[in-house]
């Protein structure tokens, strides 16, 4: 495997972690433990980009590099992973099944 193939697997594996906690927390109903965690990725998101913006050109590569291989991924995988969770414990509800 080639370096290219590297780095979408670092963003695969950022995704699935992501989704994996998100619907984990929402699953057994700890909201405020998935907001934290939220929050967590939107200020790392937040200071990555405005790190990077005050940096020259090719200085900011690092900020970028963490900001689309690990920050955004494991967001949209919180995210999803949320929503993932919520479904299945709302589903989990409807059928009767509490322990779910």
């Amino acid at each position: 495997m080639g370096p290219e193939l590297r780095i979408y697997l670092l963003i695969i594996a950022s995704v699935m972690a992501g989704a994996l906690l998100g619907a984990v927390l929402i699953r057994n109903g700890w909201k405020r433990a998935f907001a934290a965690f939220g929050a967590g990725h939107v200020l790392a998101a937040l200071g990555l980009y405005l790190a990077l913006q005050g940096q020259p050109q090719m200085d900011g590569v690092m900020y970028a590099i963490m900001l689309s291989v690990f920050v955004l991924p494991a967001t949209l995988g919180l995210a999803l992973g949320g929503g993932l969770g919520w479904w299945l414990r709302r589903r989990a509800a409807r059928q009767g099944n509490s322990h779910l």
